[in-house]
């Protein structure tokens, strides 16, 4: 099988073909590896490779797989991870000059259920500095870039992982989500991103940016890759106090292209100043489910406009004392994008905080009865298609400051209330540049929100589209 035909693979199909021993992990991490040494000049993806590491991982993987012992569906499969988690012996930089060359002792959490899993990890990728920014242009490490097109950002935090998922540098890749880290960048590259409910991911050993509204997430080419690569790491973690105790949910065996029946939340209010494409996309998306037979549901909950007001002062508040020291002893080593922003939360007060929290218990509550009504909430992630880097670079480039206001408030309730959200393509504008669609569920209806976005992948053919750099 040539190389290029292998990174095409999705994850599924690549795990069945090590796991039959038809194709070796070492054959698919030097693909994965040459593609990365490739277009990691074009693209700034990665901050960190680990080639030598990587295929050692690989061999080991094959000798395991020859001896019998198959530890899981990303067993030798190659895969990449946010420079927010910390890795034993590897630099971990959050994207920081701070901590430029820091190796930490330890694994996180991700990265101890990615080795159990038997998953070869690539490298660590670009993101904004400590995850605050939602462009990827605010990095130490310069910015990303868009694999559609490179003049455009790939959406952040995390445009590293999205840009190469889109690339197909490895069929997965996990990061971190507070605001929209993982849906906006999924949405600018055309690929899924997936952040589950609050806690189902332990967040142990990762770089925080707002204690109540940090998430693990994670990218992919298709739906059940991502179900797939969510099995890998969920589940409780002592060590993290916003874990949570489930039974082990078993989300890639459990789904199913059914939404007969299924009541599709759409909030038109806020549709308001959304591009014309977008809308256009997002219209015949609906359609698609109505299709399948699920039935539309016209929503209205006003208190979501306060939504992104409320999640950038808590996330603000919370990452000014997450970062006091640094803020004191290395203010002029940020950014300074990211060290105004830093400068704006130290002058939160607590009784403006609290304020803040009643706000968002208003919303919470907004919400817990509009799920009694419908069973996920289907939006446009973004209110437009990726913006040009030199926006990003000007901090223009995030729907909270230069777009539909209203569209904002869309892409962060989730993520400031804890609730499965999911951005996968649903269409091309005419300048050739992928559209995101948002599907967000109630508490713990991850399963539902998965079916629901694999339901609409089987019947388009959105996230078979690949950017010119995947095809290189």
């Amino acid at each position: 099988m040539a190389p290029a035909d292998i990174l095409e693979l999705n994850l599924a199909d690549l795990s069945r073909l090590i796991a039959a021993r038809e194709l070796s992990s070492s054959v698919a991490v030097r693909a994965a590896l040459t593609r990365l040494e490739l277009l990691n000049d074009k693209l700034n993806a990665f901050i960190t490779v680990l080639p030598e590491q990587a295929l050692a991982d690989a061999k080991k993987a094959d000798e395991e797989i020859a001896r019998g012992h198959y530890r899981s569906p990303l067993h030798g499969v190659p895969v990449s991870i946010k420079d927010m988690f910390e890795m034993a012996g590897v630099r971990t930089t959050g994207g920081s000059k701070i901590l430029a060359e820091w190796v930490p002792e330890t694994d996180a959490a991700l990265v101890e259920r990615l080795r159990a899993a038997g998953a070869i990890i690539l490298g660590k990728t670009n993101l904004d500095e400590f995850g605050h920014g939602g462009t990827s242009t605010l990095s130490h490490f310069g910015p990303v870039h868009n694999p559609w097109r490179l003049e455009r950002i790939a959406g952040g935090s995390i445009g590293g992982s999205a840009a190469a998922v889109a690339s197909c540098i490895g069929p997965l890749s996990y990061g971190t989500e507070t605001g929209s880290s993982v849906r906006r960048p999924a949405s600018y590259c055309g690929i899924v991103g997936f952040k589950p409910t609050f806690g189902i991911i332990s967040r142990h050993g990762s770089f925080r940016g707002a204690w109540s509204q940090d998430h693990v997430g994670l990218f992919a080419r298709s739906v059940k890759d991502i179900a797939l690569g969510l099995d890998a790491v969920a589940g409780f973690d002592l060590r993290d106090p916003a874990s949570v105790r489930q039974e082990n949910p078993a989300y890639a065996s459990r789904l199913e292209a059914k939404v007969r029946g299924l009541r599709v939340g759409v909030l038109r209010r806020f549709l308001e100043g959304v591009d014309p494409a977008v809308r256009h996309a997002f219209d015949d998306a609906l359609k698609v489910f109505a299709g399948l037979g699920s039935d539309g549901v016209d929503l209205d909950v006003p208190e979501i406009s306060y939504a992104a007001m409320t999640s950038m002062m808590t996330s603000a508040a919370e990452s000014a004392g997450i970062n006091r020291r640094w803020f004191r002893e290395h203010y002029h080593d940020f950014v300074p994008h990211v060290s105004r922003g830093l400068a704006v939360g130290m002058t939160i007060t607590a009784s403006e905080y609290l304020t803040v929290q009643r706000a968002r218990h208003r919303i919470r509550q907004a919400l817990q009865a509009a799920f009694k009504t419908v069973d996920i909430i289907a939006s446009p992630t973004t209110s437009r298609v990726a913006p040009l880097l030199s926006e990003g670079l000007k901090g223009n480039g995030d729907d909270t400051r230069h777009a539909s206001y209203n569209q904002s408030n869309l892409l962060r309730y989730p993520s400031m209330l804890g609730l499965p959200g999911c951005s996968l393509p649903c269409g091309i504008n005419p300048e050739g540049l992928p559209i995101g669609l948002q599907l967000v569920g109630g508490w713990f209806a991850d399963q539902t929100v998965l079916n629901a976005a694999f339901a609409y992948q089987s019947s388009t053919d959105w996230h078979t589209r690949r950017p010119a750099q995947a095809k290189t």
